[in-house]
């Protein structure tokens, strides 16, 4: 086969293989992607961060263990030359969070030497099997995992241009890890098959649902008839773990998903009545030929009327309009937290009683946003989504198109090598990946630590 067959053929296999790992782009004329490795992690593996806290008797340090099942990929940004199996390799970039520079340097030369063994021959399935399978043992990692040696501001000029590190805090480092570890987890069980403890059914992950203070699973269908059974006898607090010594309750989005919604309308009352003694969580319609009270959803300012069925938004007070902002001008939110603010106390729960807690505090964060974004964030060039840069380097992904962009400039930046960007000689945010990322903590401020 020629090496263009080669690598179509190789690329087609890869993303047959493996679910949302490989992404195929191109470089002008030449194949390129990104290919996402999660390596395998022993059991009970955790992550070890120490947390520096300030007391009566000075400062004191404390270790903090966190376990988890999954850590971020290593993301392999490759692009293939036309001669590529035949005569030269795919030229590629290594980044991660939790690895530092000179151990990704380590895995560069390692992917170097697979491919100088086995010159002619398709390698990307080799690469990515490495970085799953041997990664720990190769950079002799064990649990836990230190995350204050991920950062290592160590001058070191033989660094490889290739190995691209984007966190540069460990502390800022932890929330990231939790965070994927979390979602991945999630997803693994939604893929996963489980045993129904009541009707010992095996099941697909997507089809069962999790009580997430005890863990315990069972499947769709005998939740939504226990449900229903205990909805309909008016025993809202009997919505727990069908364990006998389980006490874990349901979340409400789980019982909406499962039950008809006659039944959730009802149920939706029902938690209303016990929950009376705290006006903190609810709200009114505010259609005036109603103004029935009205249960407020958790996180959301969707809410919907049990008595006239308004969905409405808690904040603006109109119909539900998504993730679109308010139609409610600025000023008038304004206006809502300055009359707040200077109310007396009866005046104050009278408004409390009219909007809700909840939906007055949302309005005296949302009264200040637009003016926030303008100052801390920028747009994405191709969605146009507001995008926050916490830490990290100049390399910005869109979380809501997935595009790479530059921080400094603000234009698009290559799929396959994003980095390019930074390395190219020429360009206007050339050696500039980290300019302007604050480095707290670091001895030598002025030395060169490699970057290029």
């Amino acid at each position: 086969m020629s090496d263009q067959e080669e690598q179509d053929d190789e690329l087609l296999a890869l993303t047959s293989i493996y679910d949302n790992v490989l992404k195929v782009t191109k470089e002008g004329e030449l194949n390129g992607g990104e290919l996402s490795a999660s390596p395998v992690l022993p059991d009970d593996f955790c992550v070890k961060i120490l947390k520096n806290q300030k007391g009566s008797s000075g400062e004191t340090s404390e270790t903090e263990l966190h376990i988890i099942r999954y850590l971020p990929p290593i993301l392999l940004n490759f692009v293939l030359p036309k001669d590529y199996p035949s005569c030269n390799a795919p030229q590629f970039t290594l980044s991660c969070k939790w690895l530092n520079r000179q151990q990704l340097g380590k895995l560069c030369k390692k992917l170097d030497s697979i491919w100088e063994e086995n010159t002619g021959c398709v390698v990307l399935f080799m690469w990515n099997t490495f970085l799953q399978d041997e990664l720990f043992d190769f950079l002799s990692l064990s649990s836990p995992l230190e995350l204050a040696h991920v950062i290592n501001p160590r001058k070191d000029s033989n660094l490889d241009d290739r190995a691209i590190q984007e966190i540069s805090s460990e502390h800022e480092l932890l929330p990231v890890i939790l965070e994927f570890n979390k979602q991945e987890k999630f997803r693994q069980f939604e893929k996963s098959s489980f045993t129904c403890k009541v009707c010992f059914s095996e099941k697909a992950g997507v089809n069962c649902t999790i009580f997430h203070d005890c863990d315990h699973v069972y499947c769709n269908e005998c939740m939504r008839d226990y449900f229903s059974v205990q909805i309909r006898d008016g025993n809202v607090k009997g919505l727990e773990c069908p364990d006998d010594k389980c006490e874990s309750q349901a979340h409400p989005a789980q019982v909406k998903k499962l039950v008809s919604p006659d039944l959730f309308s009802k149920y939706d009352q029902l938690l209303f009545q016990t929950s009376l003694d705290t006006m903190s969580d609810v709200t009114f319609c505010p259609r005036p030929v109603c103004q029935s009270p009205v249960l407020m959803e958790r996180e959301t300012t969707l809410a919907t009327c049990p008595v006239c069925h308004f969905t409405f938004c808690t904040l603006c007070r109109l119909v539900y309009h998504g993730l679109s902002p308010c139609k409610l001008k600025a000023d008038g939110l304004l206006k809502l937290r300055e009359e707040y603010l200077s109310a007396d106390s009866a005046t104050k729960k009278l408004l409390e009683k009219r909007y809700g807690k909840i939906t007055i505090q949302q309005a005296l964060e949302e009264s200040f946003s637009n003016e926030w974004l303008k100052q801390h964030s920028k747009q994405c060039p191709g969605c146009g989504a507001f995008i926050q840069k916490i830490d990290g380097c100049n390399k910005m992904t869109c979380m809501k198109c997935r595009a790479y962009f530059c921080w400094i400039c603000n234009s698009s930046l290559s799929r396959a090598n994003p980095y390019s960007h930074y390395n190219t000689h020429g360009s206007p945010c050339y050696n500039k990946l980290f300019e302007g990322v604050a480095i707290d903590d670091w001895e030598d401020e002025d030395d060169d630590w490699g970057w290029d």
